[in-house]
Parts: C-alpha cells; structure tokens; sequence
C-alpha cells in the first residue's frame, strides 16, 4: 500500500506544481516590471522543477507497485498498459510534453545564442502547456479517486487556476500595438 500512496500522492502534488508553473509562467509573461518578472519567472521554474522530480517519482511508484498491471514498457508504448491504455497514453503523453520542455528550459540559456532557437522558444515551450493539460486528462481517467469530490475538487481548482492566470494576463497587460490602436479612435 506504501507505494501506491506515494504513487497517488506525488502524481497530485505534480499537476498542483505544474499548475502553479503554468498559472506563473501565463501571468509572467506579460509583467513589465523586471524586479517582479524575475520573482514569478524564479518561482515558476522552481515550482516546474519540483513538478518534474514528483512526476518521475509518481511513475516509478506506479511501476514497482506490483498491485497494479503497470510495466515500464508503458513509457514507450503506453496502448500496451493492462490498466486503462487509453488513460496511460494521455498520461505518457503528458510525460513526454512536460520533460521535453523542462530540457529545452533548462538548454535555453546555452541555446539562446542560436537565433532560430530563440525565434522559436514559444513555440517549443507549448508542449509544457500540452503536457500539462494532458497531465489533467490523465488524473481525470487514470487515477483510482478520479471520480472523489475531493480528486475533482483539485482537478478543477487546477484547472480553473491556469483559465484564471490566462483571463488575468489577457485583461492585465494588454499589448502596446492594441493600446495604441484604442487611443488612436
């Protein structure tokens, strides 16, 4: 039973952490204000960190815990889990979205001298957004409490948190282009 709390546990503080990175990195991204930036740019990253080290402890959990039909070939082929296939490929999926970012942040510093790197950081940065929301379709089908009120609770809360940081921002820091525009009328 340990292994399935710690399995159970780390995967929920995840998608807590990588909700409170993406909530982070959506408001950030449009602060002006570079003593501010720098706080909630630290934060977010460290809060993606903290997100990266629970999710590989949530899938190491997962796959030792030999009450659960769960192989680590399910990290390549995830359709070939015993347990819910479908919910296991939206959670690998999940996986490799958010690792792929966390190396590609983590690269950006020695990369950002590359200017199609730079051009496109954006765009790569994307699959944190998609693993992020794939990791809450994940929760939603996999887990064994997925349908408790407090598992839905925490899944909605996560979701509504980053839906809010995106109403925020949009509201908030409205680009100079469209505030320039207004006046203009």
């Amino acid at each position: 039973m340990t292994l399935w709390y710690v399995a159970r546990a780390a995967g929920v503080v995840a998608m807590i952490m990588f909700t409170l990175a993406a909530a982070l990195g959506i408001v950030s991204s449009g602060n002006r204000r570079p003593d501010r930036r720098f706080w909630l740019q630290y934060v977010h990253r460290s809060a993606a960190v903290t997100g990266l080290v629970l999710l590989i402890a949530h899938v190491f959990a997962v796959i030792a815990d030999s009450n659960v039909e769960i192989s680590p070939t399910v990290l390549l082929w995830p359709f070939g889990s015993g347990y819910r296939p479908f919910a296991m490929a939206v959670g690998t999926l999940a996986l490799y979205g958010l690792v792929f970012a966390t190396i590609a942040g983590a690269a950006r510093g020695r990369l950002a001298r590359f200017a199609a790197f730079s051009r496109y950081w954006r765009t790569i940065h994307i699959a944190a957004s998609v693993g992020w929301a794939l990791s809450i379709g994940h929760a939603l089908l996999a887990g064994t409490d997925r349908t408790a009120p407090w598992m839905l609770a925490i899944s909605l809360s996560c979701l509504t948190a980053v839906v809010g940081a995106g109403f925020y921002r949009a509201h908030t820091y409205a680009p100079p282009t469209l505030v320039r525009a207004g006046r203009a009328r």
